[in-house]
């Protein structure tokens, strides 16, 4: 019985030590794997972290924004968020961070940020972001993860342009085209079904003429804004 109890014993911990090994290398494991999401995410040059405090200035930003902006993170930490923001756009960010900062605790915001990165160019990040107050250290913080948009304003912008360009278009072939048209009709109709005297037939012909050149240019007009677009 002695020697029953033992081997009991030892089977016993032997299967819960195999048991909690399993349970913890599949926690480990799905531990790792998160964390490589997260490497991942927020190694991408167009996504990072961004915190501020209170006041509005950086306490902490992801290392990738080197990668967005130019800037190493040092350069960053510790400036005001407008700091940043190009001169057109400073009274705009400071309405919108005065709604934010207005906003409850622990409530989510997004807002649009314009960048001026260390090279001169302008960025555009969209922000999601939450306002933290911490009642019982009686402290508010601010933390956003942004993502770089700028291809993609870039792109409807292209966009709007190129439709602005196909209005311009419609407006001209209803107007511009339309007009020595109906001229072309209207003498041709003149010719072909009335009775009429050798210097009227003449003058009309000289019109027929000039408002076949003037549809001419504006057909090539309209072409050359085609191929634009």
């Amino acid at each position: 019985m002695s020697r029953y109890q033992l081997a009991k014993g030892i089977f016993f911990v032997l299967v819960t030590s195999l048991l909690l090994f399993i349970l913890i290398y599949r926690l480990y494991s799905q531990v790792n794997k998160r964390k490589q999401e997260l490497e991942l995410l927020f190694t991408n040059p167009n996504l990072g972290i961004l915190k501020l405090d209170e006041m509005g200035y950086v306490t902490y930003i992801s290392e990738n924004i080197r990668k967005i902006t130019g800037y190493k993170a040092t350069e960053i930490e510790g400036k005001h968020i407008i700091h940043f923001t190009p001169e057109e756009w400073k009274e705009i960010d400071l309405e919108e961070l005065k709604l934010i900062s207005g906003s409850k605790g622990n409530e989510g915001f997004t807002f649009t940020k314009r960048i001026l990165c260390k090279n001169g160019e302008i960025i555009i990040l969209k922000a999601y972001g939450m306002k933290v107050v911490n009642e019982r250290l009686n402290s508010v913080h601010y933390i956003t993860t942004f993502q770089n948009i700028t291809d993609q304003v870039k792109f409807l912008n292209r966009l709007e342009t190129q439709n602005k360009k196909l209005k311009d278009i419609a407006f001209e072939h209803s107007h511009v085209v339309r007009a020595p048209l109906a001229r072309i009709m209207g003498i041709t109709d003149l010719v072909q079904n009335h009775k009429l005297e050798q210097n009227e037939k003449k003058q009309l012909l000289s019109n027929l003429k000039s408002s076949s050149e003037e549809l001419d240019k504006a057909l090539k007009e309209i072409n050359e804004k085609m191929k634009e677009v």
